[in-house]
């Protein structure tokens, strides 16, 4: 070891909302941890994500139906995806992996594991707000909403629902009339719907992160302003560089979002990771436009009531890390949110965050494939903070070598 080397017995590296459940079981589990970002807990994808935890969301993106939508998804200017086409040949082989699982079998079986991490999920975040005594500011348990503003869009929604009614899942059909009563500002413009009641909401991302971190860090775990920058074995321990010096430690998570994949490359696993590009706009409302998070079906993205403010937030556009913002995706949110609402004034707040994904839609959760001592978990899509406290359950229990059976279908190893 050199001598500037620090030691840690588990580093995670990345303090988004998932390093830092990861560092909130482990530390339960009798870890001391330390936690590497170059940035402030929960400052990226964390933050600015639609505070939604959607334990109903068992489908993976790729399905069968993938291929007749394909075109219209990517020709439309309508449409909720949008590929920025001078980087096709870049994401061309992560596309082509996609298009392979949208299958009957490969979906079945992602829905299967999906529906495995989703079971537990909100009762695996109680636990981390019953730690941190919320006192039902931040987590609300209201309910999610899916709406559907036409007749065909209703219809297809029919297989889905049905679907999710095999696996479990409590869901409410309601009609346009019932709608209404439920969230009186759509009335008149929704079909049907599909309410979720056991699903929440966040009502401020980034102060949940926040809270953690405190709380993790009242507790002892260590928290570093520092970026990793590469990982190697060396007697039996992990050398971690970064960019402030040299960390040695016992074992090694790297939790670390869409930056996540150098990291993994160096452990000796080539994933295919890209990174979504999700938008959001907030407004500022004196009134709550609906009461939990709400989302037209045929629109892609979510409406959700947060702490003063209305935030839109979703869309998916596959571009590179350093493209500037898109101001037509912006456009794309504000045109039809205000054809529910009618005019909601000037934006407060516009973002862009960058959502780690993978082509089957399944994180990877568990130990490296070549480099013993370093584990995954990152690649979340767009369940990051639903599945960040099963994550971090589950992570703690691979490190103590009591990993469910079925995690294996989120292994590194599933790309080789």
């Amino acid at each position: 070891m050199r001598e500037s080397s620090q030691h840690a017995e588990v580093l995670v590296i990345g303090a988004g909302i998932v390093g830092l459940a990861c560092a909130w079981h482990l530390q339960r589990r009798g870890f001391e941890v330390t936690l590497l970002d170059p940035e402030p807990p929960g400052s990226a994808a964390s933050y600015g994500n639609a505070g939604l935890m959607a334990n109903f969301a068992i489908e993976p993106l790729a399905q069968p139906a993938i291929w007749r939508q394909a075109p219209g998804l990517l020709l439309s200017p309508h449409s909720p995806f949008h590929l920025r086409w001078r980087h096709l040949p870049g994401l061309a082989p992560w596309l082509w992996r996609f298009m392979q699982r949208a299958n009957r079998r490969s979906a079945a079986q992602a829905t299967q594991i999906l529906s495995e991490l989703l079971t537990p999920s909100v009762n695996d975040w109680l636990a981390i707000f019953d730690d941190l005594e919320d006192n039902g500011t931040l987590l609300q348990q209201r309910g999610s909403l899916c709406f559907y503003l036409s007749a065909k869009g209703w219809r297809e929604a029919q297989a889905e629902l049905a679907e999710r009614e095999r696996f479990g899942i409590t869901q409410q059909r309601l009609d346009a009339r019932a709608l209404a009563e439920l969230e009186p500002a759509l009335a008149g413009r929704a079909q049907g719907g599909i309410l979720f009641p056991d699903a929440c909401h966040v009502s401020d991302p980034l102060t949940l992160a926040q809270r953690l971190a405190e709380r993790l860090q009242r507790r002892g775990v260590n928290l570093v302003r520092t970026k990793a920058l590469g990982l190697e074995s060396r007697a039996g321990r992990i050398d971690v560089a970064t960019d402030q010096g040299a960390w040695q430690a016992e074992k090694v998570v790297v939790a670390a979002g869409t930056w996540s994949r150098p990291l993994a490359l160096a452990a000796g696993d080539r994933i295919p990771l890209i990174s979504e590009r999700g938008y959001h706009l907030e407004f500022r409302t004196a009134r709550e436009l609906v009461s939990r998070p709400c989302s037209p079906g045929e629109y892609a993205f979510y409406l959700t009531p947060m702490q003063g403010r209305l935030r839109i937030a979703g869309t998916v556009e596959l571009g590179h890390n350093d493209d500037p913002i898109n101001p037509r995706r912006l456009d794309y949110i504000r045109r039809h949110a205000e054809s529910l609402f009618g005019p909601l004034g000037e934006p407060s707040h516009a973002w862009l965050g960058l959502r780690p994904s993978l082509p089957d839609s399944l994180p990877v959760i568990g130990p490296a494939s070549a480099l013993p001592g370093v584990s995954y978990a990152f690649g979340h899509g767009h369940l990051g903070l639903t599945l960040a406290a099963t994550t971090g359950r589950l992570l703690a229990a691979s490190l103590k070598g009591e990993a469910p059976g079925w995690l294996a279908a989120c292994s590194a190893g599933r790309f080789r």
